[in-house]
């Protein structure tokens, strides 16, 4: 447990600085860029997203699970040269055809030029590719260290380039891109090094064979958390406009506080819970994740409750007025990324026995609905229509994984503890936002007195068991 929460914690840091940044420099954008310029770089990220996978195959994901199926040496690095090969090559292949069918990727986003936006775009999802077999290298090797540096590194460029191109050369939304694309070459001669050190150059097919047949079924899941989490922004830009794109997105970014911060434990936590299930007896393995995974439940429902409920304030101190409405979607996507990290939990499970075919099934089901959800949604109510579909797709994924998670390496969880908290922190969110007539200073104060009570509530409940974590965390 001690060596999970260390990790946790290196892990946290590593992906909320790259993340953290773009929430911390929320109120430079809100002051820069116009909601029109930030419904651009918003839909942009969305294709960097989807270009990823393109230049991936999802072969990277395979690594968390099969890296572990292969015991010397040599075989390992013949495993990572592979894999990092194989992508190297699909990459290449998928960036020539996305600039030579040029005006058919245009047509995704009506109001948005392909040159520079989506050349930009490109260019960041294809850079970016090198750093990922470096990081998943380090991570499940448990060298969390490393893999914090790479991530820091990372955020300082990126942080250093949007200053400079949107600050002080004020190029708006062609500027926050470029900076994405200058900050992910900049760093490639590193991640280029590390690659090699840890690789051999090999194409074993066996191993592209095995890879891309765990890796395959992966994808549709990939798509569908693509279309849960961002395909609404192509319906808004479509049936509304781009400021009402960026409006949605300021709000998508506070509510993506919860999977920045519960990212950290899930890097620490996936070879864990791999490690764990396949080296020890059942009984003993279930009983020692249960407790790690009711433990993580309890963290993000508190972590979800602390987002929601200091939306309205946030938003009203730190950004531009022209943002505020953005604090009204904020709670219902915050719902949405709570059901997702608890289903998060149940996938381990599916994933443990290597049936990531019943996923793909799952998202074969999820995908459609959402874009349906959208379809009728979105022109109706707007950014809340939009938020809305997000939860209730969310939720079609939640009860299809819990529901097929039982059928293999099913550990349950403590649903009428968890639910209990969760009613508790829902009924406090509702009276002050919705019952309690407070200005916006006092609101605040009374939140954050609230929130410390709760804290500490918290903390005596689970006493024991903390003092237990901290007395293995010092050994």
């Amino acid at each position: 447990m001690s060596k999970i929460l260390k990790n946790t914690s290196l892990y946290t840091l590593g992906n909320v600085l790259p993340q953290l940044g773009g929430f911390i420099l929320l109120p430079i954008y809100s002051h820069y860029l116009t909601p029109g310029d930030y419904g651009i770089v918003s839909s942009m990220q969305v294709l960097v997203a989807v270009f990823m996978l393109f230049f991936t195959l999802a072969l990277d994901r395979s690594i968390y699970r099969l890296y572990f199926d292969y015991k010397t040496e040599k075989e390992k690095r013949d495993y990572l040269g592979t894999v990092t090969i194989s992508m190297f090559l699909i990459s290449c292949i998928f960036l020539l055809l996305l600039f030579v069918f040029k005006e058919y990727v245009s047509l995704i986003y009506k109001n948005i030029d392909f040159h520079p936006y989506y050349s930009f775009a490109i260019l960041t999802a294809f850079f970016t590719t090198f750093s990922i077999i470096p990081k998943i290298y380090f991570q499940v090797n448990e060298k969390a260290g490393k893999f914090v540096l790479i991530s820091i590194s990372q955020f300082i460029l990126n942080t250093s380039y949007l200053l400079w191109f949107i600050v002080f050369k004020t190029e708006g939304a062609a500027g926050m891109l470029k900076a994405n694309m200058l900050a992910a070459i900049t760093l490639l001669p590193i991640l280029i090094y590390i690659s090699i050190k840890i690789i051999n150059f090999t194409i074993d097919f066996q191993i592209l064979k095995k890879s891309l047949f765990f890796s395959a079924p992966i994808i549709p899941g990939i798509i569908t958390s693509w279309i849960l989490s961002l395909s609404d922004r192509i319906f808004i830009e479509r049936y509304i406009n781009l400021s009402e794109v960026g409006i949605y997105s300021v709000g998508s970014k506070i509510s993506a506080l919860i999977l920045i911060l519960s990212s950290g434990f899930y890097l620490a936590y996936n070879p864990f819970f791999f490690k764990i299930a396949s080296s020890e007896s059942q009984l003993k393995a279930k009983k020692k994740l249960a407790i790690y995974n009711n433990y993580f439940s309890i963290a993000i429902i508190s972590t979800v409750f602390i987002v929601i409920i200091f939306s309205k304030e946030v938003i009203y101190f730190l950004l531009d007025e022209k943002y505020f409405e953005a604090y009204k979607i904020v709670p219902i996507i915050g719902l949405g990324y709570l059901i997702s990290n608890i289903t998060g939990i149940f996938n381990l499970m599916i994933y443990q026995e290597k049936k990531v075919i019943k996923l793909m099934w799952i998202s074969i089901i999820a995908a459609p609905s959402n874009l349906l959800l959208n379809f009728i949604l979105i022109p109706n109510f707007g950014i809340n229509g939009a938020a809305v579909s997000t939860l209730i797709s969310f939720f079609i994924v939640f009860l299809l994984t819990w529901k097929t998670s039982k059928e293999y390496y099913y550990i349950p969880l403590k649903f009428k503890q968890l639910g209990l908290l969760f009613m508790t922190l829902m009924i406090i969110f509702i009276l002050f936002n919705y019952v309690f007539n407070l200005n916006m200073f006092n609101s605040l104060c009374l939140k954050i007195l609230m929130v410390i009570v709760i804290v500490l509530i918290l903390i005596k409940r689970y006493s024991d068991e903390l003092r237990l974590i901290i007395k293995n965390y010092k050994k």
